[in-house]
This record gives structure tokens, sequence and C-alpha cells, in this order.
């Protein structure tokens, strides 16, 4: 086990190496999320109502 004072050299040596995005990128990401999140919202909201008006014809409700 090492020391923390070891384990905080050693994240921030690590956390240099990392490549960030910029902001371009961040924004483009964070848009094609959001667009993802609507197509799905959209698909299981189609199917749901589907399935919901399937049932009520078989069942007869």
């Amino acid at each position: 086990m090492i020391s923390p004072v070891e384990f905080i050299s050693q994240v921030r040596r690590e956390l240099q190496r990392v490549t960030w995005p910029t902001q371009k990128e961040t924004m483009g990401m964070t848009g094609a999320v959001i667009l993802m999140v609507i197509c799905a919202m959209a698909y299981f909201f189609v199917s749901d109502t589907v399935i919901y008006f399937c049932l009520r014809k078989i069942l007869g409700v």
C-alpha cells in the first residue's frame, strides 16, 4: 500500500497526461448525446403507444 502523499503525486502526474477535449468537441458530443436521447425517447414512446393500443384491442378493454 502506498502513502497518501505518493498517491496524490501519482494522480497529479496522470492528470498531466490527460488530453482534454476542446470546447467545440465537447459541444459536438453533447449535441450527439441529446440527439440520441431524443431518438430513444421517440422510439420508446411510439413502441409503448403501439403496444398499449394492441393490448386494448386484444383484451377488449
